[in-house]
């Protein structure tokens, strides 16, 4: 346990931790604050997120609308959400939604099992592997009848050679070429598992995937006029620095941070509220990246006097600050 390498390293060492590699399966963490429920149309964007973790890839300038959808009832009795794919207009070679995990050591040699739930309607799709140097189709064939089918398919590694700083690629259904307009792939509770069997899918708490994801995006939204975002202080040159505390370390080293409109953040100190701020981005990000340091920058130099401290503040109450370490 102590020469592991990673977390799951130990846990296959001690035969505990949870068994599904995916994230956020049952569809149910939503950072974006996307209106996946309604559908949402991504139009020639490649390596989009919309629901947390699940990745829609793109092959031209095609449109495609992804729709979580809420209560649906499987074959086998149970009510889950679904996540939908669809061919809105444009011709497309395949459709494309997938989870991409980063590649680890104890992948080497290891044999996995996927399972999903999967309805489409047009033919040729199977799930698909992708272990960063090649991609594999799985299982038998999806039939194009519009109906739920449970389908599983198994793959082992190789032992060596694969890319260690690449992504592998877990795909629900590909393969297909759709028949136009309409067109979809629909699933529900995939679950990725070391082993040669499918067992009974993994269900997790909102909180315990929120947890997950949060490693990958995560989002500081705020939900009132003042509220305030970080601590801080104000330096000399126009820069106010402000430091963010996350729940858990970010996957990788080089997060980006995304923001609403600038002039919706102020830097609020015992002697004013200073806005008009010409840029916020992130200063450093020291491993292991559960600290992240920003700074707002006033190009006109600093506004205030001496160095205050203060708070990084919401100035409308709908205001976002987000920090993303998604793999693409």
């Amino acid at each position: 346990v102590l020469r592991s390498e990673t977390i799951r390293d130990a846990q296959n060492v001690l035969g505990v931790g949870r068994k599904n590699i995916l994230i956020n399966s049952q569809f149910h963490v939503n950072q974006r604050n996307e209106n996946v429920t309604s559908g949402v149309d991504v139009v020639g964007v490649n390596n989009k997120y919309l629901i947390d973790r699940w990745n829609e890839y793109h092959n031209g300038g095609v449109t495609r609308r992804i729709t979580v959808t809420n209560g649906v009832e499987l074959p086998n009795g149970m009510i889950v959400n679904s996540h939908k794919t669809e061919l809105i207009s444009g011709s497309a070679n395949w459709l494309h939604p997938v989870q991409q995990l980063r590649f680890e050591k104890w992948m080497y040699g290891t044999t996995f099992t996927v399972s999903t739930w999967v309805k489409t309607n047009f033919s040729g799709n199977r799930i698909r592997v992708c272990d960063t140097l090649s991609c594999y189709l799985l299982g038998p064939e999806i039939p194009a009848d519009g109906e739920w089918h449970y389908v599983t398919g198994t793959i082992t590694f190789p032992k060596s050679g694969l890319t260690e700083s690449a992504v592998t690629q877990w795909h629900p259904a590909f393969g297909g070429v759709p028949d136009g307009a309409g067109s979809y792939i629909e699933f529900a509770l995939m679950q990725v598992e070391v082993g040669e069997v499918a067992t009974p899918f993994e269900f997790r708490s909102y909180q315990e995937d929120l947890a997950l994801c949060q490693r990958y995006y995560i989002r500081f939204q705020a939900e009132g006029t003042g509220q305030r975002f970080a601590v801080g202080y104000g330096d000399t040159g126009g820069y106010a620095n402000f430091i963010f505390h996350l729940p858990e370390p970010m996957y990788r080293n080089n997060p980006t941070l995304s923001h609403s409109a600038l002039s919706g953040f102020t830097f609020a100190t015992g002697s004013g509220v200073y806005s008009g701020a010409s840029s916020l981005g992130i200063a450093t990000s020291p491993i292991p990246h559960q600290q992240i340091f920003v700074s707002m920058y006033w190009s006109g130099g600093s506004p205030w006097s001496g160095t205050p401290a203060g708070h990084l503040r919401s100035a409308n109450g709908t205001e976002y600050i987000a920090f993303d370490a998604e793999v693409t």
